[in-house]
């Protein structure tokens, strides 16, 4: 790699070595499967399913035979989805994304280099701040967890299903894996949309407009100190232009059609995972909730009293889980207003100021790209994910638990 694609790959250098813990590393230099690479796949593979068969037989032996249907019937179910999740993971990572992976970040190079791409530690910091947020409150939701059913069943119990903390942080370490990739488009579209805005600043107001040009709408324009505002096209390296003064639109309108091609490989990289991890986290959900209402309605007895302590921290752990779903909309919606910014600041420039012939014509070609082909990531093209996303999971969550908790058993 060269030092531009270094650059963008060090900015998930602190999330890889959470995901070669696991496996599912899809971030690497080489495209080629090493055989230290398969060997860490099958060791990886061969101790979660083990663990998963252990805490099954345990459960069916000792446990199933005091816990009502409902809550046997969801755990049953969200072991195996979860190791079959699993196994799919490790067969988009190594099978599909370690094969175009590095063309990947060789087209960010090519990107970069027309953008004058600068943000890679700020990058790289966002991501830190997500993995210490997630990893802070999966230590906290697991500890009090642990805690409140050692109080509940002693030991022996809880140490069985510890196993699924580890599968919930596989999960977490999937979403900021996703979570990462969206905050590189979301940053090189905020680069488009300034570069834009340059051109907006430094083209002259139309002289039949009434009253003054719209300069102290500060929604629009980007503080003239920053460096944005003095940010300047670099030249195009994927061809020659003869006179890039009249084409750096153009060049942007080139930069927007490659990042779409770096979404298109994300939403393929990651979409089916992403659903998978989707269904099994509203799974979880349903659970948690499911439990927590019949320890506080005493449906669900425990060996020792511990009160309300259970209940509790399933609610703590469904949080958990509501925040890597907000975690996921809130970074997605960031792109869409990213793009939706570009398209706001051409609009002014076509209808409130006098851009030449080629800039009218090369700004409204960019804007009629952004709008045949927006900027958008998906669960393998079923469900969008965005903010309305939020409020489907919401309905059915309220709606399972509703149905299991119809039925006393």
């Amino acid at each position: 790699m060269n030092n531009s694609q270094q650059n963008t790959y060090k900015t998930f250098t602190p999330l890889i070595w959470i995901l070669k813990i696991f496996a599912i590393n899809s971030n690497v230099e080489d495209a080629r499967m090493t055989l230290s690479s398969i060997i860490r796949i099958i060791v990886t593979a061969s101790i979660l399913g083990t663990l998963i068969i252990i805490s099954f037989y345990f459960k069916v032996k000792y446990i199933f035979s005091d816990i009502i249907i409902s809550i046997k019937l969801t755990d049953a179910i969200q072991m195996v989805y979860d190791y079959c999740q699993y196994i799919v993971d490790l067969y988009f990572v190594y099978k599909y994304g370690r094969r175009i992976s590095a063309e990947y970040f060789k087209q960010y190079d090519k990107l970069d280099k027309v953008l004058g791409m600068n943000s890679y530690q700020t990058i790289k910091k966002r991501i830190i701040k997500l993995i210490l947020l997630f990893t802070g409150l999966w230590i906290v939701s697991s500890s009090f967890d642990m805690f409140a059913w050692v109080l509940s069943y002693g030991w022996r119990t809880p140490l069985v299903y510890s196993v699924a903390y580890i599968y919930l942080y596989i999960k977490i370490a999937t979403m900021l894996d996703f979570t990462s990739h969206v905050i590189h488009a979301e940053v090189r579209l905020k680069i488009i949309g300034d570069l834009v805005q340059v051109h907006y600043n430094d083209t002259e107001c139309s002289t039949d407009l009434i009253g003054d040009c719209i300069f102290n709408k500060n929604w629009l324009y980007a503080n003239e100190n920053s460096s944005t505002s003095k940010r300047k096209l670099h030249p195009d390296p994927i061809k020659s232009l003869p006179h890039p003064g009249h084409h750096e639109v153009k060049s942007l309108t080139r930069c927007y059609l490659m990042l779409t091609e770096q979404v298109v490989y994300v939403n393929s990289m990651y979409g089916l995972r992403i659903l998978l991890n989707s269904l099994s986290l509203l799974i979880d959900m349903v659970r948690y909730t499911n439990i927590g209402v019949r320890i506080v309605l005493k449906s669900q007895d425990t060996p020792y009293d511990s009160g309300y302590l259970p209940a509790v921290s399933n609610l703590i752990r469904l949080l958990t889980c509501a925040a890597i779903f907000v975690n996921l909309a809130d970074h997605c919606e960031n792109v869409y207003r990213k793009r939706e910014r570009i398209i706001t600041i051409i609009d002014h420039l076509l209808i409130y100021k006098s851009p030449s012939k080629n800039l009218s014509t090369e700004a409204s070609e960019l804007r009629a790209l952004i709008t045949n082909r927006p900027v958008y990531f998906n669960m393998a093209n079923f469900v969008c994910i965005n903010y309305s996303l939020l409020a489907s999971i919401a309905s059915i969550v309220t709606t399972y638990t509703m149905i299991l908790l119809q039925s006393p058993n």
